[in-house]
């Protein structure tokens, strides 16, 4: 199992190329975005956002993961795992493990360069917060199991990945406070929005810069509880995939 995990992460670190450019496009947001918009807003508006953009940074590259799920599924690669001495639940936790451990090291990167421009990031409330971001990449890591569930072969996992991911985004405050939320959609569809797992991990990263988070339902207990569940709904979901794989020997 440790070695489907340290395969998952050579994938990940060949990419480097790849890495530098997103990270780069990342640090780009939080400064045009946040300084910009941070003039235009009665609150400061550069501290509010850099958080939720490492959060992204961090829910995007556990999906990455997923991704090559996907291309083993449709390439042979998992059906070579299936052939080696690990059980299915082994497997489906390898798999989780390595996105869980490439969003955390993406969001760190992205960290370490973001407290260059907010110093309150460098505190012992971010080392502390640490072990919750590796369980929410898990976590947001189960839910691209769930579209490798859904999208089978072909072109439908680009396209219900690409929909979720926007979803996910819009719909949390990575952008936006709970309170300007509030004021344009229902109760109901509110507290959807804070219980979002990315808006749980934006709000801890927020807590640390400011000492307060903006979304008052925020609590560790909530950002693990709500990562536990989409964790396990992960495990479900690629055990099933490769028990179908296993059974039919295609998708």
């Amino acid at each position: 199992m440790l070695k489907i995990v340290r395969v998952d992460l050579s994938y990940f670190f060949r990419t480097k190329w790849l890495l530098a450019t997103l990270i780069g496009l990342n640090i780009t947001d939080m400064l045009v975005v946040g300084i910009v918009y941070n003039g235009l807003m009665s609150f400061n508006y550069f501290q509010f956002y850099v958080p939720g953009v490492i959060v992204t940074g961090l829910f995007f590259a556990s999906f990455d993961v997923g991704r090559r799920v996907h291309l083993g599924l449709t390439e042979g690669v998992s059906q070579y795992y299936l052939t080696l001495p690990v059980s299915l639940n082994e497997l489906a936790m390898a798999h989780l493990i390595s996105a869980g451990m490439g969003g955390l090291i993406y969001a760190g990167i992205l960290t370490v360069i973001a407290s260059i421009f907010l110093h309150q990031l460098v505190s012992l409330g971010t080392l502390m917060l640490m072990p919750y971001m590796f369980v929410l990449s898990m976590g947001l890591a189960g839910v691209a199991a769930v579209i490798n569930l859904f999208s089978k072969a072909g072109e439908r996992y680009w396209i219900l990945a690409e929909g979720i991911q926007t979803a996910m985004v819009g719909l949390s405050t990575i952008a936006y406070p709970i309170q300007t939320v509030s004021s344009y959609f229902p109760s109901y569809i509110v507290s959807v929005i804070e219980l979002n797992p990315l808006s749980q991990g934006a709000e801890a990263l927020r807590t640390v810069v400011n000492g307060v988070a903006s979304a008052g339902i925020f609590n560790l207990v909530s950002l693990s509880a709500t990562s536990a569940v989409l964790l396990a709904v992960g495990v479900v979901s690629y055990r099933h995939v490769f028990t179908s794989l296993r059974d039919s020997g295609k998708i």
